[in-house]
């Protein structure tokens, strides 16, 4: 299952877990899946503390939401 969260900045992210780790992609992207960058992929800025609570609270809600779901395994 994947789980889409889109940022203030518009970037909408794909997030998914791969056994006991987050993947994640921007979506329509064609790079490789990257772990746990969802503030690079939404095009936050961490130094900017509103920006750095705002890819916070968005980690955490791709969390709950896949939390209890099963793990999905690339081939």
């Amino acid at each position: 299952m994947t789980v889409n969260l889109t940022a203030s900045t518009g970037a909408k992210i794909l997030v998914w877990r791969e056994n006991d780790m987050f993947a994640a992609l921007r979506a329509g992207g064609t790079e490789e899946a990257q772990i746990e960058v969802i503030a690079e992929l939404a095009e936050l800025d961490l130094d900017d503390a509103e920006q750095s609570e705002e890819a916070t609270r968005l980690a955490i809600e791709a969390r709950q939401r896949l939390a209890s779901l099963p793990s999905h395994r690339r081939h």
